[in-house]
C-alpha cells in the first residue's frame, strides 16, 4: 500500500509481447481461407501419392516378412559400406541402418524367408560371416558380434498388414461414432473423421517423401502404426474444443449467422489451439534431438501428426462442418419457402 500511495506500481502488466500477441482477439476468416488450405492440401495429396508409386516407402519386415539381426563390431563402421559388402550374397533384399551407437547396425532381410528347414538360419549366419569378415575382429566369429535375432514370417507379416489397416479404421469410426454421440450432429462427424483422415495420411506421405533423405530410419513397422494411432486420439482434443465451442455460440447467439459462428468459434479458441500446439511441439523436438535413435521414427510421425492435427482443426474439420450443415440449413429455407 505504501508503494500505491507513492504513485509506483501503476502501470504493472504481467503481459510480454509473445503473451500479447498470443491471447487477443482474432477475426481471422477461416472459413475464407480454408478453399486455400484445402487447394494446398490436394496438391499434397497428389504429390505423395505420386510418391508412394514412384519412391514407395521403407517397408520393415513386420510387414514384409523377413529376419533381423543387430550386429555390433569393435570398431565404428559406416553403413553403405556394411551393405555394399552384403549386396553380393544377398542381392537387393538387404538393408542395413545403424542402431544406437556407430559400431552397432540392424541388418534387415527377407532372403529366404520362404524356406523351411533346420540348415536355413545357420546358412544366413554363415552368409553374413562372408560378406562381414572385413568387419570381424580377428580371431572372432560372426556369432560373437551378433547380438540377437529376429523372423517374421510371410504369414505372420500379413496378419500384421491385416490388422493394422483394422485398427486404423475402427479409430476413425469409433472417433467419428464419439463425436457424433457428444454432438448430436452428423456434419461434426464427417469434418473431424475427414481432417483425422487428412492427419494420417499426411504422415505417410512424408515418410514416403523423405525416408531416403533423413538422417535416421523412418522404417514402416508397427511402431509406426501406434504412431498413427496416437496422433488419431491426440488430434481429436482439437476438434472437439472447436465444436464445443462452435455448439456453445449456437446456443448463446441464435440469430447470428453459420459462417460468423464458426469464424468466432475458432477465433475464440485460437489462442488455446496455438497454446497445446507450440507445447507440444516443443517436447517433441526435445525428444526427437536428445532421444535414442529407437524412438525417433516414432517422434518424428508424432510431430507431423501434431502440426498437420493442428492446421486441419481449423481449416478442414470446421470447415468441412460448417459447409454440410449450410447445405442442410439452405434446403430447410427451400422447403420452407415451397
Amino acid at each position: 500500500e505504501n508503494r500505491f500511495a507513492k504513485g509506483k506500481w501503476q502501470n504493472l502488466t504481467f503481459n510480454t509481447g509473445f503473451s500479447k500477441a498470443i491471447f487477443k482477439e482474432y477475426s481471422f476468416d477461416f472459413i475464407h481461407n480454408s478453399k486455400k488450405v484445402l487447394m494446398a492440401i490436394a496438391v499434397f495429396v497428389v504429390i505423395s501419392i505420386i510418391s508412394l508409386f514412384s519412391i514407395g516407402m521403407n517397408v520393415g519386415i513386420d510387414f514384409t516378412g523377413g529376419r533381423n539381426y543387430i550386429v555390433r563390431f569393435d570398431q565404428p563402421v559406416r553403413t553403405g559400406d556394411v551393405q555394399n559388402a552384403l549386396t553380393p550374397y544377398f542381392g537387393e533384399s538387404v538393408r542395413v541402418i545403424t542402431i544406437g551407437s556407430s559400431n552397432q547396425v540392424r541388418i534387415s532381410t527377407n532372403y529366404m524367408i520362404d524356406e523351411e528347414g533346420d540348415n536355413v538360419e545357420q546358412e544366413l549366419r554363415d552368409l553374413l560371416g562372408e560378406g562381414l569378415q572385413e568387419f570381424i575382429t580377428p580371431g572372432q566369429t560372426i556369432e560373437d558380434h551378433i547380438m540377437s535375432s529376429q523372423k517374421v514370417g510371410p504369414s505372420i507379416a500379413e496378419d500384421m498388414i491385416r490388422n493394422a489397416f483394422l485398427a486404423l479404421t475402427i479409430a476413425l469410426i469409433c472417433m467419428g461414432l464419439y463425436i457424433l454421440s457428444r454432438f448430436r450432429n452428423w456434419s461434426f462427424s464427417l469434418g473431424t473423421v475427414a481432417a483425422l483422415a487428412v492427419d494420417t495420411f499426411a504422415v505417410i506421405g512424408i515418410y514416403s517423401l523423405l525416408w531416403k533423405v533423413m538422417p535416421f530410419s523412418m522404417e514402416i513397422d508397427q511402431t509406426f502404426v501406434a504412431a498413427i494411432l496416437t496422433i488419431v486420439g491426440y488430434s481429436i482434443n482439437d476438434k472437439v474444443v472447436v465444436f464445443d465451442r462452435v455448439r456453445e455460440y449456437m446456443h448463446l447467439y441464435p440469430k447470428r449467422g453459420l459462417r460468423e459462428l464458426f469464424n468466432d468459434s475458432m477465433n475464440a479458441t485460437l489462442a488455446r489451439t496455438i497454446n497445446t500446439g507450440l507445447s507440444t511441439i516443443l517436447v517433441i523436438i526435445c525428444i526427437l534431438f536428445f532421444g535414442g535413435d529407437a524412438v525417433r521414427s516414432f517422434v518424428f510421425a508424432m510431430l507431423v501428426g501434431v502440426v498437420v492435427g493442428t492446421v486441419t482443426s481449423l481449416f478442414v474439420a470446421s470447415p468441412v462442418a460448417y459447409r454440410i450443415m449450410r447445405n442442410q440449413q439452405q434446403k430447410r429455407e427451400v422447403k420452407a419457402a415451397k
